[in-house]
Protein backbone atom coordinates (compact mmCIF):
# COMPACT_ATOMS: atom_id res chain seq x y z
CA UNK A 1 0.00 0.00 0.00
CA UNK A 2 2.84 2.30 0.62
CA UNK A 3 4.44 1.96 -3.12
CA UNK A 4 0.52 3.04 -4.07
CA UNK A 5 0.63 5.75 -2.30
CA UNK A 6 4.28 6.52 -3.20
CA UNK A 7 3.40 6.59 -6.58
CA UNK A 8 0.18 9.01 -6.24
CA UNK A 9 2.55 11.77 -4.89
CA UNK A 10 4.66 11.29 -7.68
CA UNK A 11 2.25 11.72 -9.99
CA UNK A 12 0.53 14.52 -8.07
CA UNK A 13 4.35 16.24 -8.15
CA UNK A 14 5.29 15.48 -11.83
CA UNK A 15 1.28 17.23 -12.75
CA UNK A 16 2.03 19.87 -11.08
CA UNK A 17 5.70 20.54 -12.13
CA UNK A 18 4.45 20.54 -15.60
CA UNK A 19 0.90 22.71 -15.38
CA UNK A 20 3.62 25.34 -14.86
CA UNK A 21 2.77 28.06 -17.82
CA UNK A 22 3.64 31.98 -18.25
CA UNK A 23 1.08 34.14 -19.23
CA UNK A 24 0.88 36.23 -22.68
CA UNK A 25 1.82 39.52 -22.62
CA UNK A 26 0.42 41.56 -25.33
CA UNK A 27 1.87 45.31 -26.44
CA UNK A 28 -0.80 47.90 -28.42
CA UNK A 29 0.73 50.84 -29.52
CA UNK A 30 -0.35 54.21 -30.00
CA UNK A 31 -2.20 54.65 -33.43
CA UNK A 32 0.02 55.90 -35.90
CA UNK A 33 0.69 59.75 -36.45
CA UNK A 34 2.12 59.62 -39.86
CA UNK A 35 1.36 56.53 -41.83
CA UNK A 36 2.47 55.65 -45.19
CA UNK A 37 2.05 51.43 -45.44
CA UNK A 38 -1.52 50.98 -45.05
CA UNK A 39 -4.74 52.85 -46.39
CA UNK A 40 -5.77 54.09 -42.50
CA UNK A 41 -3.42 54.56 -39.26
CA UNK A 42 -3.04 51.66 -37.40
CA UNK A 43 -1.47 50.57 -33.95
CA UNK A 44 1.91 47.87 -33.60
CA UNK A 45 0.59 45.19 -31.76
CA UNK A 46 2.46 42.16 -30.21
CA UNK A 47 2.42 38.97 -28.26
CA UNK A 48 5.11 37.67 -26.51
CA UNK A 49 5.61 34.01 -24.22
CA UNK A 50 8.26 34.05 -22.32
CA UNK A 51 9.67 30.86 -20.67
CA UNK A 52 10.62 31.93 -17.14
CA UNK A 53 11.14 28.80 -16.35
CA UNK A 54 13.31 27.22 -18.31
CA UNK A 55 15.87 29.88 -19.42
CA UNK A 56 19.68 29.60 -19.33
CA UNK A 57 20.02 32.99 -18.41
CA UNK A 58 17.18 33.65 -15.76
CA UNK A 59 19.43 34.39 -12.44
CA UNK A 60 20.41 37.35 -14.87
CA UNK A 61 16.65 37.90 -16.11
CA UNK A 62 17.42 37.38 -19.80
CA UNK A 63 14.60 35.11 -20.75
CA UNK A 64 13.63 33.10 -23.75
CA UNK A 65 10.92 33.24 -25.59
CA UNK A 66 8.23 30.59 -26.08
CA UNK A 67 6.24 31.87 -28.78
CA UNK A 68 6.44 35.73 -30.24
CA UNK A 69 4.10 37.81 -32.66
CA UNK A 70 4.36 41.67 -34.20
CA UNK A 71 1.76 42.91 -36.34
CA UNK A 72 1.04 46.81 -37.75
CA UNK A 73 -1.82 46.97 -40.46
CA UNK A 74 -0.83 44.20 -43.24
CA UNK A 75 2.47 43.42 -41.70
CA UNK A 76 2.62 40.16 -39.69
CA UNK A 77 5.96 38.75 -38.29
CA UNK A 78 6.48 35.80 -35.39
CA UNK A 79 8.31 32.99 -34.15
CA UNK A 80 6.44 30.24 -36.25
CA UNK A 81 7.45 32.72 -39.43
CA UNK A 82 10.87 32.76 -38.87
CA UNK A 83 11.21 36.01 -38.62
CA UNK A 84 14.15 37.95 -36.85
CA UNK A 85 13.68 39.90 -33.08
CA UNK A 86 16.00 41.86 -31.84
CA UNK A 87 14.67 42.61 -28.14
CA UNK A 88 15.33 43.74 -24.73
CA UNK A 89 12.99 43.78 -21.58
CA UNK A 90 12.60 44.51 -17.97
CA UNK A 91 10.59 43.52 -15.48
CA UNK A 92 10.02 44.66 -12.13
CA UNK A 93 9.56 41.71 -8.95
CA UNK A 94 6.03 41.17 -10.06
CA UNK A 95 7.13 40.18 -13.62
CA UNK A 96 5.46 43.31 -15.54
CA UNK A 97 7.50 44.77 -17.99
CA UNK A 98 8.58 48.18 -16.81
CA UNK A 99 11.31 48.92 -20.40
CA UNK A 100 11.59 47.35 -23.49
CA UNK A 101 12.87 47.45 -26.81
CA UNK A 102 11.59 44.81 -30.07
CA UNK A 103 12.73 45.01 -33.27
CA UNK A 104 10.57 42.85 -35.37
CA UNK A 105 12.06 41.77 -39.44
CA UNK A 106 11.19 39.65 -41.93
CA UNK A 107 14.67 38.75 -42.21
CA UNK A 108 17.03 36.60 -39.58
CA UNK A 109 19.20 40.44 -39.04
CA UNK A 110 16.68 43.27 -38.25
CA UNK A 111 18.99 45.88 -39.94
CA UNK A 112 18.92 44.52 -43.43
CA UNK A 113 15.26 44.61 -43.25
CA UNK A 114 12.17 44.45 -45.75
CA UNK A 115 9.77 44.98 -43.30
CA UNK A 116 10.56 45.88 -40.22
CA UNK A 117 8.17 46.92 -36.96
CA UNK A 118 10.12 48.24 -33.56
CA UNK A 119 9.19 49.81 -30.05
CA UNK A 120 11.26 51.47 -27.86
CA UNK A 121 10.48 52.26 -24.24
CA UNK A 122 12.92 55.23 -23.54
CA UNK A 123 13.63 53.94 -20.36
CA UNK A 124 16.41 52.93 -22.10
CA UNK A 125 17.92 56.08 -22.92
CA UNK A 126 17.19 57.91 -19.76
CA UNK A 127 14.29 59.69 -20.79
CA UNK A 128 10.87 59.97 -18.55
CA UNK A 129 9.62 56.29 -17.82
CA UNK A 130 7.35 54.73 -20.46
CA UNK A 131 7.72 56.87 -22.72
CA UNK A 132 7.66 54.97 -26.30
CA UNK A 133 8.37 55.48 -30.14
CA UNK A 134 6.64 53.15 -32.56
CA UNK A 135 7.64 53.00 -35.49
CA UNK A 136 6.76 50.31 -38.68
CA UNK A 137 9.15 50.64 -42.28
CA UNK A 138 9.18 49.06 -45.43
CA UNK A 139 12.09 49.16 -48.05
CA UNK A 140 12.35 49.76 -51.70
CA UNK A 141 10.79 52.78 -51.40
CA UNK A 142 11.40 53.85 -47.84
CA UNK A 143 7.84 54.52 -46.17
CA UNK A 144 7.54 54.88 -42.53
CA UNK A 145 4.72 54.82 -39.89
CA UNK A 146 5.74 56.00 -36.21
CA UNK A 147 4.19 57.10 -33.12
CA UNK A 148 6.80 59.54 -31.19
CA UNK A 149 6.75 60.44 -27.27
CA UNK A 150 3.30 58.34 -26.35
CA UNK A 151 2.95 55.14 -24.12
CA UNK A 152 1.79 51.96 -25.20
CA UNK A 153 0.26 50.15 -23.05
CA UNK A 154 1.25 46.00 -21.87
CA UNK A 155 -1.43 43.64 -20.48
CA UNK A 156 -1.11 39.97 -19.30
CA UNK A 157 -3.38 37.34 -20.12
CA UNK A 158 -3.62 34.52 -17.92
CA UNK A 159 -2.43 30.65 -19.09
CA UNK A 160 -4.52 28.56 -20.41
CA UNK A 161 -4.53 25.58 -18.15
CA UNK A 162 -2.88 22.51 -19.08
CA UNK A 163 -4.01 19.06 -19.00
CA UNK A 164 -2.01 18.70 -16.29
CA UNK A 165 -3.64 20.59 -14.07
CA UNK A 166 -6.63 18.58 -14.74
CA UNK A 167 -4.82 15.73 -14.40
CA UNK A 168 -3.77 16.97 -11.04
CA UNK A 169 -7.38 18.16 -10.16
CA UNK A 170 -8.97 14.51 -10.98
CA UNK A 171 -5.76 12.59 -8.99
CA UNK A 172 -6.66 15.35 -5.91
CA UNK A 173 -10.22 14.66 -6.10
CA UNK A 174 -9.08 10.26 -6.51
CA UNK A 175 -7.50 10.83 -3.32
CA UNK A 176 -9.61 12.50 -1.08
CA UNK A 177 -12.25 9.53 -2.37
CA UNK A 178 -10.23 6.81 -2.02
CA UNK A 179 -8.97 7.81 1.57
CA UNK A 180 -12.55 8.57 2.23
CA UNK A 181 -13.80 5.06 0.95
CA UNK A 182 -10.68 3.50 3.46
CA UNK A 183 -11.89 5.03 6.57
CA UNK A 184 -15.44 4.28 6.17
CA UNK A 185 -14.22 0.37 5.38
CA UNK A 186 -12.09 0.65 8.61
CA UNK A 187 -15.01 1.62 10.59
CA UNK A 188 -17.88 -0.85 9.72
Amino acid sequence: MKLHQFALAAALAVATLGSAQAGIYTYTGNLATHDYIGDAPSRIVAHFEFDFENSPGAEYHMYEFKSWDVSYGSIHLSSAAGNGLMNSFTFDAAMNITGWFFNASDTAEPWLYNENLQSLSENFLGHAPNEASDIALLQNPLRSAAVYGNQGTWTLAPAVPEPATYLMLGAGLAAVGFASRKRRAQAA
